[in-house]
């Protein structure tokens, strides 16, 4: 019965309806707007906030992860190979990069998962560069080097978003249950005091261990989408870049850490700041406003969106070190309290 209440007070929370109403705006959107542009940066979101959230998971659970784009890489190169060389369907071929993924998690877990947080990031960093040697090493077989098209998954833009769009439900979802069962106490009592959290009978190896694992079976999972993306729908050794290891990290800061709804927020603002200062109007704009005070910046793309996303994270860790998602709940409650204020009379 107090499950069922906990269930039945959770469904009519704002948060929740807050949640429903993004979801049919998400849905709707593509009728509204069909644009392929506009579509195209709509699903990186989608994508990117399965893989910030993953990452997410591994830090509600007191783990950190400087090399995940081993991961990433791992199932988009494992998914595409599988349905190229052996002719099953690529949505199957998208479990099985996510699969893949995981069992190399496993492995790398059962070694290290009784690391401190930054040893454990700092091995995760290592394998991401070792996989881009291995890769490189077997380009017979890997073709990494080079890099190949990927398999068609769906037929559109649109069809495709929805794929994404339904795997970003079913992720949120997992990690919504899981954050508020027992497994989930256990994360949370990890990350904030580990030797206390054994004391009171918890196995905390066990416990990052199933962290780990679910985290890198997602992150496998973007992997897979990532690559299939109807405006990339191309894979090379690239994929393993630091940056790409680094970017969920900085969208789960800019949301707010050990929250669902930070990764997603996260990613939906980074994406925007990159696709934003990467447009030729806005960048011809810089360029011009720059080029007197920074003239090397100015002259190049990349390093204008560097900038911008240097400048947006070092104002969120001065002025919202818990993230967006914080920040606008403070202002949320400050909002309602003086509205309460004027009507008492």
């Amino acid at each position: 019965m107090a499950q069922m209440f906990n269930l039945s007070g959770m469904l009519r929370s704002r948060k929740f309806l807050f949640a429903v109403a993004v979801a049919v705006i998400a849905v709707v959107i593509p009728f509204l707007n069909s644009g392929s542009f506009f579509l195209s940066v709509l699903t990186s979101i989608i994508v990117f906030a399965i893989y910030a959230s993953s990452w997410n998971l591994l830090a509600y659970s007191g783990q950190g992860s400087l090399g995940h784009a081993v991961f990433l890489g791992i199932g988009g190169f494992v998914s595409a190979l599988v349905a190229i060389n052996f002719g099953i369907p690529p949505v199957v071929g998208l479990f099985v990069g996510g699969a893949f993924s995981a069992g190399i998690g496993l492995l790398i877990g059962l070694t290290c998962v009784r690391l401190k947080a930054w040893f454990l990031a700092m091995v995760t960093f290592g394998f991401s560069v070792i996989a881009v040697s291995l890769f490189s090493q077997f380009d017979s077989v890997m073709h990494g080097i080079n890099g190949f098209r990927t398999p068609v998954l769906v037929a559109t833009s649109v069809e495709f978003y929805y794929v994404a769009f339904g795997f970003a439900v079913a992720c949120v979802v997992l990690i919504f249950f899981i954050l508020r069962s027992r497994m989930g106490l256990a994360f949370k009592a990890i990350r904030e005091n580990e030797a206390e959290a054994r004391m009171t009978g918890i196995n905390s190896a066990k416990y990052k261990l199933y962290a780990f694992v679910i985290s890198t079976f997602l992150a496998g999972l973007a992997g897979a989408l990532y690559v299939y993306n109807p405006a990339l729908r191309y894979v090379d050794n690239s994929i393993f870049l630091p940056t790409n290891s680094f970017t969920p990290l900085i969208m789960s800061v800019i949301g707010g850490l050990s929250t669902i709804e930070g990764p997603i927020i996260g990613a939906a603002i980074l994406v925007s700041i990159q696709t934003s200062l990467s447009l030729p109007s806005v960048t011809n704009y810089l360029q011009n406003s720059l080029g007197s005070v920074f003239p090397s910046v100015s002259n190049v793309g990349p390093p204008l969106t560097l900038l911008g996303i240097g400048v947006f994270l070092v104002l969120i860790v001065i002025f919202a070190p818990k993230g967006v998602t914080s920040l606008a709940r403070k202002i949320y409650v400050r909002i309602t309290s003086n509205r309460k204020a004027k009507i008492k009379p």
